[in-house]
């Protein structure tokens, strides 16, 4: 069992989504330009990816293949959040493609 000084001089490393997307961000100062569509299917894939991994913790899970609840919890809620913010950008695109439709020519 650790100690209470060990577990503060030494944190457990989380890897979050941002810490994930930090290799992506670094290769945006190259001279390629990065369109808006392959921008948007990077960020569905990521969403995707994160709903699989969700739902292979929570199969573990309930057939008793794992026992860290914690992780399947962080796991589901990062899962929603990122859905959630996906159906947003989804709700601003179309609410502007309409604005744009409603503007005079």
């Amino acid at each position: 069992m650790n100690s209470i000084q060990e577990i503060i001089q030494s944190p457990p490393q989380i890897k979050t989504s941002r810490e994930a997307m930090i290799p992506k961000l670094e290769g945006l100062n190259s001279s390629k330009p990065i369109s808006f569509a392959s921008t948007i299917k990077d960020f569905l894939a990521a969403v995707n990816e994160g709903q699989i991994e969700a739902a292979t913790k929570t199969r573990d899970l309930i057939q008793g293949k794992t026992q860290n609840l914690a992780d399947v919890m962080t796991t589901l809620e990062e899962s929603k959040l990122s859905f959630q913010l996906m159906l947003e950008i989804r709700n601003k695109l179309i609410e502007s493609y309409q604005e744009i439709k409603r503007m005079p020519i």
